[in-house]
């Protein structure tokens, strides 16, 4: 058993000390806010219902995972400490900073960033040898998948033993030969983005049409063959005569105009009440639920 200190317990603080804490392992939680470390528990017992985790065992579970009101009171408790902190360079250099004041030189430390650049966020350490990139995917209790990643200076190492600590939880580990920013999945999911956002730019079709698009082609298919998988199996001369054909077409901005219009009126998304889409009540937690029965049907496939 390892013992894990998280640094921000927000979204994907909270649910990383969930998937630790089911695996078995001792966590220690802190949050430079008083209200987010208040809710940690409540929090903490709604992620394990998501679960469909039994009612007696919730509270074996949460029993695992404790708050810790400094940073200091953290640090003798654990043996590896994640940061979770939101995903700004400035807060997560100034984090580790703060933290390497106070952790012995071995102790690993693993960053939980999903797009920036390692070698950046490891800018300033006195130790950056032992900072690895480990991506969780959200709801990290649910999603098997964790990217990890060295940075420019990292100890290949702490890489190794950050994948037989996460192998060992059951999860499903990638592991990068170098840092990239945005790791593998962002790279390919807001590669996809960029291009509804041109179709919507071009006036192609509507929001609701591209995601009935993904929902009921490519969704269903990449959750069973993955891309490259699929380009060998239809071939990669069509595989070549396709992008040879679509590739001069496809976006390569850097300015979002489908974006920055609804942003502009104050549409930030489902918080505001509408983004590219409409948000009546009742619409989040449908999502949310619909997300969640998504995942888990996809991971019973053999």
């Amino acid at each position: 058993m390892t013992r894990f200190g998280i640094i921000g317990g927000g979204l994907m603080g909270h649910g990383i000390a969930v998937a630790l804490a089911q695996a078995g392992h001792r966590v220690v939680v802190y949050d430079a806010d008083p209200a987010t470390l208040a809710s940690l528990d409540e929090r903490m017992v709604r992620a394990l219902e998501r679960c469909d985790l039994p009612p007696g065992d919730v509270g074996l579970v949460t029993a695992r995972v404790t708050a810790a009101e400094t940073l200091a009171e953290l640090v003798p408790l654990v043996d590896t400490v994640i940061e979770a902190v939101p995903e700004r360079l400035d807060i997560k250099q100034q984090v580790l900073e703060a933290l390497e004041a106070k952790i012995p030189a071995v102790l690993p430390v693993w960053s939980n960033t999903s797009v920036l650049s390692l070698t950046e966020v490891a800018k300033g350490m006195r130790h950056p040898q032992r900072l690895v990139g480990v991506h969780w995917w959200n709801p990290p209790y649910l999603v098997p998948l964790v990217e990890v990643a060295p940075g420019a200076e990292t100890d290949h190492r702490f890489v190794q033993e950050a994948c037989d600590a996460l192998n060992g939880m059951g999860k499903t580990t990638v592991r990068l030969h170098r840092d990239v920013p945005g790791f593998i999945g962002n790279r390919l999911q807001f590669a996809l983005v960029r291009e509804a956002l041109h179709l919507l730019e071009q006036e192609v079709c509507d929001p609701a049409t591209i995601d009935t698009v993904m929902r009921s082609s490519l969704g269903l298919r990449w959750a069973a063959v993955g891309p490259m998988e699929n380009a060998d199996f239809i071939g990669l001369d069509l595989t070549r005569n396709i992008l040879d054909a679509l590739a001069p077409h496809l976006s390569a901005a850097v300015t979002f105009p489908a974006l920055d219009k609804p942003l502009s009126a104050g549409r930030r998304g489902r918080a505001s009440g509408a983004g590219l889409l409409t948000w009546p009540a009742g619409r989040n937690e449908e999502v949310a639920q619909r997300l969640d029965n998504g995942i888990r049907r996809n991971l019973a496939l053999p």
